[in-house]
């Protein structure tokens, strides 16, 4: 009986320390927030939109994809190339969502990979499917092997992070491994993003 009372006891006093001692967040799980402006594309789209002008994007960062999902990723691509990949995008979970200020919805981007460089770090993601928020300013239908990319280039000024980037429509992938993406170029002009963190 009292090797019970005391197996309880235990048992609580690690339950209560838990409770009190928060799990620490590891990097990868750190939540970032971006504000950025878009220069939208200057190609004639919907007569409702206005070609060239400009829109306020917000950028929210859940984590980032761990070395051994990213690496599943590239294998999957450089196996079965945009069919193989798109099956790994869609089972993974959500790592950033791009918002456009007074739209509802946002894109999700299911990769998400950050390296350091010497006067900051780039990011890039790529989500399952083309951007359906920008649709009205390019012509035609999205393709099964075209993907929608967000690549940032940040660097650090007096401890405020900032930098610019682009959002990409759609855009089939060239090569992709665990730390760069290569794109093949088809002539799409990308909105162009300056970048602040918050």
């Amino acid at each position: 009986m009292k090797v019970a009372i005391i197996v309880l006891a235990f048992v609580a006093l690690v339950g209560a320390s838990v409770l009190i001692e928060p799990a620490p967040i590891s990097a990868s799980q750190s939540h970032e927030e971006f504000t950025a402006v878009g220069q939208m594309p200057t190609i004639a789209g919907s007569r409702m939109v206005g070609p060239g002008s400009t829109s306020d994007i917000t950028i929210s960062i859940d984590n980032y994809s761990s070395d051994d999902e990213a690496a599943a990723m590239a294998a999957a691509f450089v196996k079965g190339q945009h069919k193989a990949l798109r099956t790994a995008l869609q089972k993974a979970s959500v790592k950033a969502r791009v918002a456009f200020v007074g739209r509802n919805g946002f894109y999700e981007l299911k990769l998400l990979r950050m390296k350091k460089t010497p006067n900051g770090r780039q990011i890039f993601g790529v989500g399952e499917r083309s951007i359906r928020f920008l649709d009205a300013y390019y012509p035609g239908r999205s393709h099964l092997e075209e993907f929608g990319i967000l690549q940032l280039d940040l660097t650090s000024n007096n401890g405020v992070e900032e930098g610019s980037g682009t959002l990409i429509h759609k855009v089939k992938i060239k090569t992709l491994t665990a730390e760069a993406i290569t794109l093949d170029d088809q002539g799409i002009e990308p909105v162009k993003l300056t970048v602040r963190k918050r």
